[in-house]
């Protein structure tokens, strides 16, 4: 049973992190994740959400969770900036598609910095936190200076879903329990609990502490 469990998260794992497309034109410039200009003054994630922290917190749970597994982590260091690119990758490889914002092109998808920027803000109080983009992912999230965009290979994770089980809020804080279950058999491949704090962006709120068990 073990040996299938790990299995199955080796396959549910290659599902996000997909082989790059062939035709992959744009580069990774050093210090891809800040980049210079105009675009600096940018405040990430400038639109307050209005939906639950549960609903408004799925893309960031889930990219959490496949990028904790996949490095084998229990806790999440947000220091560790090559599992936190990791986290963010996810996010928008699995939920870019749905902001406006992006533009598909085959099986990649475009955005704007600025989109970038607001899913970084549910994982980190300042995207600059992050640093140049790791070599791990150079061949699924790249950034083109000239556009000031950056390009993800979309992944799929269609055979496993977040389910949040429990929500305690105490004070500002939001403590949620839940799990990352595999849909075919309904059984949990990971159980998580974490814990959220509002914030003035997009998703309305971030990820502070995140442990796998």
């Amino acid at each position: 049973m073990k040996f299938f469990r790990k299995a199955l998260l080796t396959v549910l794992t290659f599902c996000v992190f997909v082989l790059p497309l062939s035709s992959m034109a744009l580069t990774q410039p050093e210090g891809a994740s800040a980049p210079a200009g105009e675009s600096e003054h940018y405040v990430p994630g400038g639109v307050p959400a209005t939906i639950s922290p549960v609903e408004a917190m799925v893309p960031a749970l889930h990219g959490v969770t496949l990028a904790m597994l996949h490095h084998g982590d229990t806790a999440l260091d947000a220091g560790d900036t090559g599992l936190m690119w990791e986290c963010l990758y996810n996010m928008l490889s699995l939920y870019g598609q749905l902001d406006e914002r992006s533009e598909p092109q085959g099986d990649s998808l475009t955005f704007p910095a600025e989109l970038v920027w607001d899913y970084s803000a549910a994982l980190v109080s300042n995207y600059r936190e992050l640093g140049p983009l790791p070599a791990a992912l150079s061949d699924r999230l790249t950034y083109d200076a000239a556009s000031d965009c950056y390009r993800v290979v979309c992944g799929n994770d269609e055979l496993a879903q977040i389910q949040v089980r429990t929500v305690r809020t105490e004070g500002d804080a939001t403590y949620l329990e839940g799990a990352l279950v595999y849909l075919v058999e309904q059984t949990d491949l990971a159980r998580f609990q974490a814990t959220l704090q509002p914030r003035d962006t997009m998703f309305g709120y971030a990820v502070t502490s995140f442990t796998l068990r």
